[in-house]
């Protein structure tokens, strides 16, 4: 009876740090993805930037393209890199959340069998 319970206790903790793992890697992609797209922002700032005011200026908006002036996508752009860097601070901060919670199954998976072997040995 006792090892059924202890079945299935180590079943569920290995399903849980699996389950961790893979939430750890899809914020890694998420954290890839924001990192692109303020990197991306930050280099269109500069372009745009170096444009004289004079130039005309259009941004995306769905399948058509809107005549803006220099300064709003301007600020456009700042908020998009700043948007960017708070989603990958959040990111992060839930990366090592994980990370712990993670550390935490494995260390409990470890000592479960430690106690079977101990277990065992008796």
């Amino acid at each position: 009876m006792a090892d059924a319970e202890l079945k299935k206790a180590f079943t569920e903790l290995k399903n849980k740090s699996v389950e961790t793992a893979t939430r750890i890697k899809a914020v890694d992609n998420q954290i890839e993805q924001c990192k692109n797209r303020g990197k991306h922002a930050e280099l269109t700032y500069m372009e745009v930037k170096q444009t004289s005011g004079d130039t005309k200026l259009y941004e995306s908006v769905g399948r058509m393209f809107v005549l803006e002036d220099q300064d709003t996508i301007l600020e456009q752009l700042k908020d998009r890199a700043a948007n960017s860097r708070e989603s990958i601070q959040k990111l992060e901060n839930q990366k090592s959340y994980l990370s712990k919670n993670l550390k935490e199954s494995e260390n409990a998976l470890r000592e479960l069998v430690e106690s079977k072997k101990t277990t065992i040995a008796k």
